[in-house]
């Protein structure tokens, strides 16, 4: 659906809905897909999602919540009576039960657990934090002791009604409930009906703890290229499965936290939703709170770089038009800067950057610093040239915006690992020290420049 016709559905619903026509509303987005009925139920308030939300088919309000942000569908699904809220849940995967319950207020919850159908399925699921392997996995996959005919897995297969999250992949385990091995559903399909699992199966596999952190499961999945990744226990029991679009979509709200953080409008991930709608319509004292660390950090580095200007104004005063170029060089050290921040917590993210060999990643970004200023530098040594009628300027400008941008990339690296080695959150922190630090070093390196080249400017 575009986003022409949603607007124009919304504006419908919510017509219907002021004039009580809550029937006719909710027909209005059955037919829609779950995503498109999630984001027009985003741009209601709270009484009209509850509005709809009872109005809509159990199996419809699970894709629903689903799709919602953690918090929203929280909030939604309190709205509801417990009856109500039991059906709900019942038509959920026990994972997105469980992570939906895990948000709830306890009571509810428990009242919740004693009326839902897999409440021992989804009990087993709430023993670990969200931001856990265990907190992410599934209990809906296909798992077989070894010695079963092939024959007899497509039998159970073929009987099983049809699931919203078929993972493509079949797990075979020994009598202690230890995984042995993994087959896709393909090679059972090229299989010969009577050979047993343990024939089929790869027995070199990769798996994940539960108690591991969710983003190192994203990263195998990524290394790997799996579809699916098998969560075991100390002991190598199965104890479900992460696939890979669950991993994806918590990595996708974690690299959005960080995108709200490195701005400075997050405080944390305990009393924030990743919308931070309190920073949006909460107290504005809160929002004071919240920002201002940030910005006096910075506000800092803009006076050092106001004293370093001090320091050479005899140099300003002599050559004025060296104040023409001062944001050029102050943008290429920041921008550059804050590149290379995020490619370092998306890389470190990812997987993509082994810490154990963090100097050649930063000797690799170092090559790239320079390479980039060397290029923007004669660039803008020329424009400067042609533009003052002076080679010198050009060679201040150029010389200059090489070593910042160098220096800047070089920090966009090292700080971030810096900040995590004190406990700090890279994202939170990284970009607010790296603009102090690049507004105080940049002026100083362009001044130092001009310093040397002064008798020839004048």
């Amino acid at each position: 659906m575009t986003e022409e016709h949603l607007i124009h559905t919304l504006e419908e619903v919510r017509r219907l809905l002021e004039s009580g026509q809550r029937h006719q509303a909710a027909a209005l987005i059955a037919p829609l897909l779950p995503p498109d009925q999630a984001e027009i139920f985003e741009d209601l308030t709270l009484d009209e999602q509850t509005q709809l939300l009872k109005l809509v088919e159990a199996r419809q309000a699970a894709n629903i919540l689903e799709e919602l942000d953690e918090d929203d569908a929280a909030s939604l699904a309190e709205t509801l009576d417990i009856d109500v809220l039991t059906q709900v849940l019942d038509e959920m995967e026990p994972d997105e039960a469980a992570d939906l319950l895990g948000d709830l207020d306890p009571e509810l919850r428990r009242q919740s657990l004693r009326q839902i159908a897999d409440s021992v399925e989804i009990q087993s699921l709430l023993r670990y934090p969200d931001d856990t392997a265990g907190g992410l996995m599934t209990s809906e996959y296909y798992v077989f002791p070894e010695e079963t005919q092939v024959g007899t897995i497509f039998e159970y297969i073929r009987s099983q009604p049809i699931k919203d999250e078929e993972i493509p992949y079949i797990y075979a385990i020994d009598e202690q409930g230890r995984l042995t091995g993994i087959a896709r559903l393909a090679d059972l399909i090229r299989a010969h009906p009577e050979l047993p699992l343990l024939a089929i199966v790869d027995t070199q596999f990769v798996s994940i703890e539960a108690n591991e952190d969710q983003e190192i499961a994203a990263q195998l999945l990524n290394r790997y290229d799996l579809l699916a990744l098998p969560v075991l226990d100390g002991s190598g029991h199965l104890l479900g499965v992460i696939t890979v679009d669950d991993a994806i979509a918590a990595l996708e709200e974690e690299a959005t936290e960080d995108i709200y953080k490195s701005a400075g409008i997050m405080a944390t991930r305990d009393n924030q939703s990743v919308k931070s709608d309190l920073m949006v319509r909460g107290p504005i004292w809160r929002s004071w709170i919240v920002r201002i660390p940030f910005l006096l950090l910075t506000m800092i580095g803009g006076l050092l770089a106001g004293g370093v200007i001090g320091v050479f104004e005899e140099a300003l005063e002599t050559v004025v038009v060296l104040a023409f170029f001062i944001p050029v060089v102050m943008n290429m050290g920041g921008n550059s800067g804050t590149q290379s921040v995020g490619i370092f917590i998306r890389g470190q993210v990812l997987g993509q950057i082994d810490l154990n060999d963090f100097g050649k990643h930063l000797l690799r970004e170092i090559g790239v610093g320079l390479g980039l200023g060397v290029i923007l530098g004669l660039i803008a040594g020329i424009v400067a040239t042609i533009w003052q009628g002076d080679v010198i300027i050009g060679l201040v400008v150029g010389l200059a915006i090489v070593c910042t941008t160098t220096l800047s990339t070089a920090l966009g690296f090292l700080v971030p690992l810096l900040i995590n080695k004190l406990g700090i959150d890279p994202a939170v922190a990284s970009e607010p020290v790296i603009t102090t630090i690049n507004d105080f070093t940049g002026m100083l390196i362009y001044f130092l420049f001009a310093s040397l080249f002064i008798t020839t400017l004048r």
